[in-house]
């Protein structure tokens, strides 16, 4: 599926910023968001960030977005690490 995002022009304009530049931002901030907000996981975040895994658990890690981490995250872990999964 693909969506496209409309930008008023004058908005764009105060980006003060190439076309490709701002599409690599808005993307970049969406990925962001998504991920704080639990919608995507990390790998699928990265894709849409433009980014490998590493660098974007870097970003992450730079503007203090923790990973989202359940009781039943935990659970399945200990699982698995116990040898039950």
């Amino acid at each position: 599926m693909s969506l496209t995002l409309d930008i008023p022009d004058d908005f764009a304009a105060r980006l003060q910023t190439r076309r490709e530049e701002a599409e690599a931002q808005l993307h970049l901030e969406l990925a962001l968001a998504l991920y704080h907000q639990g919608q995507l996981p990390v790998a699928h975040a990265a894709s849409l960030a433009g980014l490998n895994h590493a660098a974007f658990e870097e970003l992450l890690r730079q503007r203090g977005v923790t990973m989202p981490y359940t009781l039943e995250d935990l659970e399945h872990d200990v699982a698995y690490a116990s040898g039950r999964r």
